[in-house]
């Protein structure tokens, strides 16, 4: 049986939660959150029948409840009933150092969990213990003494302690803890971890952790993605292109690179305005673009204009799996998307989980899908921008300038496609207010990617003359 740790993408990254009478360490820094991380877990418990224990150590409880965000407290408030405490915090001052004899701490805690029916426990702070017993030996069995006293009342405990150099505090707690948890705070960004849960599976690394007003929630690194949704061929939304791609398909992930200037929100806008006309559900997500500017052009996209979502994220300090989430759960009922200026998030260290992640998610749920990335060259580029978005992309399309005549033309290239077919040549395009407009080939000329190009009856003509 298994006990919710009270925070839904917990309990999924944990298999389902705490195993059913277990005691349970969550450890980490100052500020880390370790007592609202208990609170929360206590008053999930309270709000779905169960009767709960708080217990603290160190902290009297009237500064805890002072402390506690005012979501927290208003949920504690319609559940008092179920929600009992234990305030060593404030009798230790009074009763001194006695107070923290194990048998004198077990006598109180047993007596409540059988008086109140209690079931859940939340056991805040262990440091004063060490005030009684200054042996590291001490302390072990002292700890492994409260967990067996506790569990043979049959109740799920979570117990906190403080971390010193990456451990916990005493380095003892983690061996007597059926599961152990560290909570991270680098003064940017939070972050959880589950290091340990004792005969069940987890998923390891950190995840991240967000304090709010009513209580934490987690956004763990993966996405738990569901069957893999039936392929449907799709049209790219750009006359001209599909033949040239040769087929595209429902979860397909387009690669559109290139320098500024190449129109790659036009293409993601034609791509989107396509679906909504059909009356299929689009979403633009900028990282780049103003959502006005975005907006002014999909005002031409008939009926369907109402389901032409747009979405502008800030991507300057943004936790990175906190946005996969939410781009989840923006993108649940989209049939299409487009991510714009995918490399304003590529600064971040979490980005290739990020990516990785989210990609995989979108092509399993059968939302085709395309990315915008700026490269830094106007011309002669031979980049086509991030390696992980290259990797899983299912066609890529690269964006280039090329000096043809005295004219700065705009050429795309087919890179890959999922048809062996597809167009090989260069073909210049144009923007206009109709949006993208496929001119045609190319013919006659060679060096045009490298940024030199020249027609190719000069070249024979050059080579003539050299060899005569």
């Amino acid at each position: 049986m298994k006990v919710s740790t009270g925070i839904k993408n917990l309990d999924m990254i944990m298999d389902g939660g705490f195993v059913e009478r277990s005691f349970n360490l969550v450890y980490g820094g100052g500020g880390t959150g370790k007592t609202l991380f208990t609170f929360n877990f206590l008053l999930n418990g309270a709000e779905t029948g169960n009767s709960v224990l708080y217990v603290t150590l160190e902290e009297s409880w009237e500064d805890i409840i002072r402390k506690l965000p005012d979501g927290m407290r208003k949920r504690l408030n319609a559940i008092k009933n179920n929600f009992h405490y234990l305030d060593f915090g404030s009798l230790r001052p009074v009763l001194g150092k006695e107070i923290m004899n194990v048998d004198v701490l077990m006598e109180a805690i047993a007596s409540s969990i059988v008086v109140n029916n209690v079931t859940l426990v939340g056991f805040d702070g262990i440091a004063p213990l060490s005030i009684y017993y200054d042996d590291e030996h001490k302390l072990r069995s002292v700890i492994f003494n409260l967990s067996q006293g506790i569990k043979s009342y049959g109740a799920t405990t979570v117990f906190t302690s403080e971390e010193i150099e990456g451990r916990s505090r005493y380095g003892t707690e983690e061996f007597v803890a059926d599961s152990v948890i560290r909570l991270i705070y680098t003064g940017e960004k939070r972050r959880i971890q589950v290091l340990k849960s004792r005969g069940t599976d987890f998923v390891g690394g950190k995840h991240g952790l967000e304090i709010v007003s009513d209580g934490l929630r987690v956004y763990p690194k993966i996405l738990f993605v569901g069957s893999k949704i039936k392929q449907k061929s799709v049209s790219i939304g750009i006359p001209k292109l599909d033949t040239m791609l040769g087929e595209t398909f429902s979860g397909d992930i387009t690669l559109l690179t290139g320098p500024p200037g190449t129109g790659k929100y036009l293409f993601g806008i034609s791509f989107i305005k396509n679906a909504c006309k059909q009356g299929k559900k689009g979403l633009f997500i900028s990282f780049e673009d103003s959502v006005g500017k975005i907006k002014r052009r999909l005002e031409d996209s008939g009926d369907g204009k109402s389901l032409c979502r747009v979405v502008y994220i800030d991507s300057g300090n943004i936790d990175i799996y906190k946005l996969m989430w939410q781009l989840k759960s923006l993108a649940t009922d989209a049939n299409r998307l487009v991510l714009h200026g995918m490399n304003n998030l590529a600064g971040n260290d979490e980005y290739e989980d990020f990516v990785h992640e989210f990609l995989k998610y979108v092509r399993a749920s059968g939302i085709s899908t395309m990315v915008t990335y700026n490269t830094s060259q106007v011309i002669a580029t031979n980049t086509l921008g991030d390696d992980k978005i290259v990797n899983l992309s299912d066609n890529i399309i690269k964006l280039l300038f090329a000096e043809i005549g005295g004219e700065l033309k705009k050429i795309l290239v087919i890179i890959k496609s999922h048809s062996p077919t597809h167009e090989r040549g260069l073909v210049e395009y144009r923007l206009g207010k109709s949006g993208v407009v496929i001119v045609g080939k190319i013919e006659g000329m060679e060096g045009v990617i490298s940024g030199t190009p020249t027609r190719q009856m000069e070249i024979k003509k050059r080579v003539e003359s050299f060899f005569k």
